[in-house]
């Protein structure tokens, strides 16, 4: 392995993406702690310290922290993170199936993703500027000693900042794709997730030495982010073997024997992308009703309250069960996870409608003079594809669905502090796992392109005969 690796910085053009790619990320990494202007650091640590319960209880507010590296808890002009760009995304291509001109304007090849891309780009300096203005209003609403400044100048400052930080944030994942190594906004939140399960373990292992958390669950925590992460590569890589039976054809004077294959269909075709969608939309109509549920008389708080990720409107409490053990996972079953499961299962199923068509598949097969073993060419065969795709993403969808809400079980029925319970599953280690398997065959074809061993030892062993370093 350590070989291979070393492949990486032999090929020149390869070791350039990744070297650039790694500065992108530090760039990253160092805007994370700029923070923005005319904001009291003490009276945000002090508000940050009772928003979170002290050490972090899965709140709203620690999964918005997640997906923007830390910057949101220290206000930063990174506090949105990418989540903007992600929500411009959903909508977009939500707006694709319902609006025809749209649609029309997405099959146009290149240039149409080209002017897909300019609409999405223009979404997210939208969405970012309405998010910051809410934001600099709700941090006023719940300390004012937060402000220094005049109220105004502070909002306009504020909008600005975080708007160019989540401009300049695509930007960066933009430049990734064009001249880096893999997904330039996918590595970006990947890093950002990664950077911060360092200080994470530090935290656990403090909290067990001063006897705050039992060391069992630091024990167990560590199984079961390697448990989880190999679970997550199988079912990322699995895919149902339908079976392909090309017939004997004569193409001009030469003629191709019939042979057979099989055409791959993903376990989980959509990837990472529905438990980051699913976390999009739920986390922004809860900013909302934070928003307006900060004051104490407001008639929205109990709503608020019940929506929330930690809320006590369980299935637990709604049965009145008073015993424990293994009746303590119904705790993590609230409004907040319905959603989340819903939600989850939904754009599982949206998005592989989106990125595969069973019936152009078909078609295809069809000019190429292959079939399906026991179905008619054409609609026979769309039907077939589709009723095995919908049943392979129901086992998909469900897997994700169990990978995410696994922290919030952890944490919510047997008070693990999220800090800790995060890196064992949900939407973090989904998305590095995923992040990391699409850099890594990334990496993988550009070295087998230019005749050099990938990272597979067993497939490596067979070719070493036949490839060597140019």
């Amino acid at each position: 392995m350590i070989g291979n690796l070393i492949n990486v910085f032999r090929v020149p053009d390869l070791r350039r993406k990744v070297l650039f790619t790694l500065m992108i990320l530090a760039f990253y990494r160092l805007g994370a702690f700029v923070p923005v202007p005319f904001i009291n650091p003490r009276a945000l640590e002090e508000m940050w310290r009772g928003l979170t319960g002290g050490g972090g209880g899965g709140s709203l507010f620690d999964v918005v922290n997640m997906f923007s590296g830390g910057a949101f808890q220290n206000m930063t002009i990174f506090a949105l993170g990418i989540m903007p760009y992600i929500s411009a995304s959903i909508i977009l291509q939500l707006l694709m199936v319902v609006v025809p001109r749209l649609e029309k304007i997405a099959k146009e090849g290149q240039a149409g993703q080209k002017k897909i891309n300019q609409y999405t780009r223009y979404g997210t300096v939208g969405l970012s500027f309405f998010q910051s203005i809410g934001l600099g209003l709700w941090m006023q609403r719940m300390d004012a000693s937060l402000i220094p400044q005049h109220p105004a100048v502070f909002m306009f400052t504020v909008a600005i900042a975080m708007t160019t930080g989540t401009a300049f944030i695509m930007w960066l994942g933009e430049k990734i794709q064009e001249h880096g190594i893999g997904n330039g906004i996918s590595l970006i939140i990947a890093w950002g997730i990664v950077a911060d399960y360092p200080p994470s373990l530090i935290t656990g292992y403090r909290m067990v030495k001063t006897e705050a958390m039992e060391p069992i669950w630091f024990i167990i925590v560590f199984g079961l982010v390697v448990g989880v992460s190999a679970a997550i590569i199988f079912f990322q890589q699995a895919n149902r073997k339908v079976p392909v039976q090309y017939a004997r054809r004569v193409v001009g004077r030469r003629q191709f024997q019939g042979s057979s294959t099989f055409l791959p269909l993903k376990l989980n075709t959509a990837g990472v992308i529905p438990v980051i969608f699913a976390s999009s939309i739920l986390v922004f109509p809860s900013m909302i009703l934070s928003f307006f549920s900060s004051r104490v008389d407001s008639p929205l708080r109990s709503f608020s309250t019940v929506f929330d990720m930690t809320s006590t409107a369980n299935v637990y409490n709604l049965f009145s069960i008073k015993s424990g053990g293994i009746f303590n996972v119904l705790k993590a079953f609230n409004l907040h996870t319905v959603m989340y499961i819903i939600l989850t299962i939904f754009f599982c199923y949206f998005y592989t409608a989106i990125t595969f068509n069973p019936l152009d598949t078909a078609e295809n097969l069809k000019k190429m003079g292959g079939f399906i073993p026991g179905f008619r060419p054409g609609k026979h065969t769309s039907d077939y594809i589709d009723y095995v795709l919908v049943r392979i993403t129901l086992v998909g969808a469900l897997f994700l669905v169990a990978v995410a809400i696994l922290p919030q079980i952890i944490t919510v029925s047997f008070g693990v502090p999220y800090h800790m319970s995060k890196m064992t599953g949900g939407t973090g280690l989904i998305i590095v796992v995923g992040v990391f398997i699409d850099t890594i065959k990334q990496i993988e074809s550009q070295l087998m392109m230019r005749h050099y061993e990938g990272f597979d030892y067993r497939s490596g062993a067979k070719r070493r005969w036949q490839f060597r370093p140019s």
